[in-house]
């Protein structure tokens, strides 16, 4: 069904009817369902994406066995945040979320390759300017050193990168 032929439709639908469309799409959709929260009710908890958050803790950390530890769920799941925020710090939150994981990774089974680290430098840019660019800087300047600091002693120059990325976007800190 193109937009077109869906606006039509609606159009003609009672009210009941269109309140039940939403309610069956939001059922069987739980990203419809996060956004009809928040479009409706602002008061509302903002979703922090913890099914998401679980799907990348469970390819770094499974319940059993070990963690593949696979830089390409963060980006899938990212997509979907992506898609579903309604506010950008949803979005800087899941992306240090993920490179906090990938660094929890790296700490628990050791080096990885460079590709694992440029990934999540990658990652960790993108939070950064994000946050520079929505005025955010403030907020997530404790959250960020943290992560660099974390990261000391770890290979393929993964520390220095982040520490350059860091002082990109957040200059006012000599704390490193």
């Amino acid at each position: 069904m193109q937009a077109q032929t869906i606006q039509t439709y609606l159009k003609a639908c009672s009210k009941e009817e269109l309140v039940q469309i939403l309610l069956d799409l939001a059922k069987r959709n739980p990203p419809v369902e996060r956004f009809l929260i928040a479009k409706f009710d602002p008061t509302a908890p903002i979703s922090e994406f913890d099914d998401y958050k679980a799907e990348v803790r469970a390819e770094f950390f499974p319940k059993r066995g070990f963690g593949n530890g696979s830089p390409s769920i963060v980006f899938r799941m990212l997509q979907r945040v992506e898609a579903e925020a309604i506010s950008p710090k949803q979005v800087i939150d899941f992306i240090y979320y993920c490179v906090e994981t990938g660094v929890e990774f790296t700490a628990a089974y050791g080096d990885i390759n460079e590709e694992y680290y440029i990934s999540f430098e990658n990652l960790f840019e993108r939070a950064a300017e994000l946050a520079a660019s929505e005025n955010l800087i403030n907020e997530y300047e404790a959250r960020a050193l943290r992560i660099v600091k974390s990261t000391d002693r770890m290979g393929w120059g993964f520390y220095d990168n982040l520490e350059d990325i860091f002082k990109r976007y957040f200059p006012a800190t000599d704390e490193i």
